[in-house]
């Protein structure tokens, strides 16, 4: 860390020196009598020694040589980007900027110059169309990409050090489904402008897709390039937003990545800048976070993301399947020959097939279950009209549903219209969704239970008991099922305190008119024990283990 008495140290000629953009100034002769590292690698020459600026920079512009003597006579104006190229660099344009000197008595008796790559300009491919994002007009992915892979190359043959910005809006989701795709859009322009405001002439803005924008920093390092993330995200939170007269706050999560001579190649770059993006939204949005080969939870988030990747290639490739586990009725009244079983997902993965627990995480860290949830439902519709006598059997058949999917009006309304199709008996469907879920989303979990309830469907509360307020919540959830947790149910019949649990579980369900499930039974002792207890259902092992559904492939629903 640089202290208070170090900085007094540092030279002002080292700060202008490291600056990665170019610097000149020329006196009012026009001669360079300073030129930074940059401007000197630019022009070609050894240094600048002695040089006109003509000799040492010579830019052109439109109609001829350019030239400072507006600005150096004292009555011109300072230029502001103007766009210049040089002779020896023809496939490259420049935005150029120039301030007079003047000295304590106001004279003019010199001329800076900062000079900047001309990232702007618009790239024509083979079908003569620029390619610009239509919604923002910034520059497309296609460019973006390969422009990065420039800088991987310049800093792979060169000492100079670039950065990617890889910036995401926080919580657009919600914004988007609350408040419409309209509100979404005119929020991407609004960040959009803000951002182009806020970053210099040379710095690349680019929208990579969706929510996500990119920006590329030439001849920058890694506090350089923090320090301009932390000025976008302030710039952003500082930004009003209303529509329909709501106000909403807006912010931005950025992931930094320094490419370097040890950077391998575009798609490594994008990747660690994905990584760290994300982390930057765990720490608690609105923040910066800059890559670490070395930062051990950015590994662990790397692993999940290669997780995401893996699944978002099943779900193109239909590469999941169903199993089913059986749940055995254990009182008489119940009739015996109903079959009843739970459908639980896997995941096919370089000839492997993977249990939830494999990439369920990662799916659940990264916003992937809806996807999952509805791959699910159309899997298994589509099994029942290939199969129709199914809907006449006495037979039902139990679906998971996660929290991320009951948050969601579309994946509600989909589910919906999956059970008022006509050649489905939603009678044979129960949705399941863990205790949990059911409290952190109470009124949300309540309007789907009664609308599947009015088509005949029915509902299960999973992993019942490990809740705070569990039985409280128990006589207002309209629940046809409750399943205690096998936490207490494995071992019920060696641990007092667990059987205590079980009993009153199961004797509240049943003055609540709910019928019970006991999960994770594996031993016969446990069994005899729920059988005496008057447990309605028992799922587990001791009854064997789970079993393929049809393979079939899901079609539109």
């Amino acid at each position: 860390m640089i202290n208070v008495d170090d900085m007094a140290k540092i030279q002002p000629s080292w700060i202008l020196a490291s600056l990665g953009h170019c610097l000149v100034c020329v006196d009012q002769e026009g001669r360079v009598n300073y030129a930074n590292a940059a401007a000197i690698e630019l022009s070609g020459h050894d240094s600048a020694d002695g040089l006109s600026l003509a000799e040492f920079l010579p830019f052109k512009v439109a109609g001829g040589e350019y030239l400072f003597a507006d600005v150096l006579d004292g009555n011109g104006a300072d230029i502001a980007d103007c766009r210049v190229s040089l002779p020896h660099v023809s496939d490259t344009q420049y935005f150029i900027t120039t301030r007079r000197i003047v000295d304590d008595g106001g004279a003019v008796v010199g001329c800076s110059l900062s000079v900047h790559e001309d990232t702007a300009i618009l790239v024509h491919y083979g079908d003569g169309e620029s390619h610009l994002d239509p919604l923002t007009e910034l520059m497309g992915r296609q460019e973006f990409e390969r422009r990065l892979e420039n800088l991987v190359n310049d800093a792979s043959a060169s000492s100079r050090t670039h950065a990617l910005l890889y910036i995401d809006i926080d919580q657009f989701k919600l914004i988007n489904d609350t408040s419409g795709h309209g509100a979404g859009d005119n929020l991407i322009k609004c960040i959009a402008d803000i951002l182009q405001k806020e970053l210099f002439i040379g710095d690349m803005l680019c929208r990579l897709g969706g929510d996500e924008f990119g920006v590329l920093l030439s001849n920058m390092h890694t506090f350089e390039a923090r320090s301009v993330a932390n000025r976008l995200i302030k710039a952003v939170r500082r930004m009003p937003f209303v529509w329909s007269g709501i106000s909403h706050k807006a912010s931005i999560s950025i992931g930094v990545v320094l490419i370097d001579e040890h950077t391998q190649d575009r798609e490594s770059v994008m990747s660690q800048a994905d990584v760290a993006m994300y982390s930057a939204k765990e720490d608690g949005r609105g923040r910066v976070h800059v890559y670490d080969i070395n930062d051990k939870k950015l590994s662990r988030l790397h692993d999940d993301m290669d997780w995401v990747h893996r699944i978002n290639k099943a779900l193109a490739a239909d590469d999941f399947c169903l199993v089913t586990e059986r749940i055995l009725p254990l009182v008489d009244e119940h009739n015996r020959t109903t079959i009843y079983n739970e459908l639980l997902v896997r995941m096919r993965y370089n000839g492997e097939v993977l249990r939830p627990g494999q990439f369920m995480p990662a799916a659940e860290r990264f916003g992937l279950m809806p996807q999952i949830d509805r791959w699910v439902i159309k899997y298994f519709f589509n099994y029942l009209q290939r199969n129709p006598e199914l809907n006449s059997r006495n037979v039902m058949y139990s679906i998971n549903i996660s929290g991320q999917s009951l948050c969601q009006e579309s994946f509600l309304e989909f589910v919906y219209r999956c059970l008022r199709r006509g050649n489905v008996n939603p009678e044979i469907i129960c949705f399941e969704i863990t205790e949990t879920v059911a409290i952190t989303n109470f009124a949300v979990v309540t309007r789907f239970i009664h609308r599947v309830h009015e088509l005949g469907g029915k509902f299960a509360l999973d992993d019942f008991g490990t809740g705070m307020s569990s039985f409280g919540y128990l006589q207002e959830l309209p629940v046809d099922f409750v399943k205690i947790d096998g936490l207490f149910v494995h071992d019920m019949d060696k641990n007092p305190v667990h059987e205590a649990m079980v009993r009153s579980i199961n004797d509240i369900s049943h003055v609540l008119g709910k019928r019970t499930i006991a999960e994770f039974v594996e031993r016969q002792a446990v069994l005899d024990q729920l059988q005496a207890l008057g447990v309605d259902y028992a799922q587990g092992y001791l009854h064997g283990r789970p079993t393929d559904l049809v393979d079939l492939s899901p079609t539109d629903v």
